[in-house]
């Protein structure tokens, strides 16, 4: 009876953990003939395992014995309690507030993965004077918070299994390349400004825009056919009386803005941080 409320609750558990039969052999060092075995009821984990199985997916081993449910409640309904009731400048705030709480929830003690002297009240203070910059980097973890009049930009950068070589690789170079030449141009940043603003509507022409930016049809043109190729823009053929009349639309492209809100802090923001733990910045290896 135990074994089978034991497979079922461990093939409950890893699908709701959203991970395959082989992620969880290869955390637990067991083989996916193991892992397969223990969810169709053919064996069970042994104790020591069933204690390294609650903690993987972080239940109690009563949980997993059947013998109690898991109250936990799921992810999405933690993060709603948190901004329920909440107006918009409240939630803004409090979604700061919940970014600089992270980290350390996630990594618990700080000097585990940093040298000892730094403790994490040193890395993560518990309060900050202003709301706020931040800019915080570990062996494994970087962190870049900016809410000013200007900017509300928080980015989060964790290691990767490819210690960035396809930052190396020609052919990734080359299309990266592409955005980074795209925002190079005084006229682009003029264009995406008005495109992005609440006065554009979201289809246009590029007389449309031309008119709006000062700059002439062709050097518009010529930009957003660039954007429909490296951003969220796209056009299309509208077949009319007069003749025929490209429409481009776009409703906003969120990772051109962050990349141009990361280059005007790191260009024309504040020099100096709320805090700042500038550790080492060599994010690579590690799952």
């Amino acid at each position: 009876m135990y074994e089978c409320k034991i497979a079922e609750k461990l093939a409950e558990l890893r699908t709701s953990k959203g991970v395959t039969q082989e992620d969880v052999a290869q955390s637990l060092s067991v083989s996916n003939k193991t892992v397969s075995k223990w969810e169709n009821g053919a064996s069970t984990p042994d104790l020591p395992m069933l204690v390294e199985l609650a903690k993987y997916y972080c239940v109690t081993t009563d949980t997993l014995l059947g013998l109690s449910e898991d109250k936990k409640q799921s992810t999405k309904e933690e993060i709603r309690s948190l901004f329920a009731g909440l107006d918009r400048r409240e939630s803004v705030l409090k979604a700061f507030e919940t970014v600089k709480a992270l980290v350390p929830a996630m990594y618990g003690t700080v000097s585990k993965y940093y040298d000892d002297v730094y403790d994490e009240e040193n890395v993560f203070p518990s309060e900050i004077s202003h709301f706020y910059r931040s800019n915080i980097s570990i062996h494994e973890f970087f962190e870049f918070v900016a809410s000013s009049e200007n900017v509300n930009v928080a980015v989060m950068m964790l290691r990767n299994k490819a210690n960035f070589a396809w930052m190396n690789d020609v052919n990734n170079q080359k299309e990266i390349v592409k955005i980074f030449k795209f925002l190079s141009s005084e006229d682009a940043l003029s264009v995406l400004y008005f495109v992005h603003s609440t006065n554009c509507s979201e289809s246009f022409t590029a007389d449309y825009i031309a008119d709006k930016t000062g700059l002439n049809k062709e050097r518009v043109t010529e930009i957003l056919d660039e954007f429909c190729s490296v951003g969220e823009c796209h056009c299309v053929t509208a077949y009319l009386a007069e003749g025929e009349v490209r429409v481009y639309e776009c409703y906003g492209d969120g990772i051109v803005l962050s990349l141009i809100s990361l280059a005007f802090e790191r260009m024309c923001g504040r020099q100096s941080y709320e805090h700042n733990f500038n550790g080492r910045c060599k994010m690579i290896g590690g799952k």
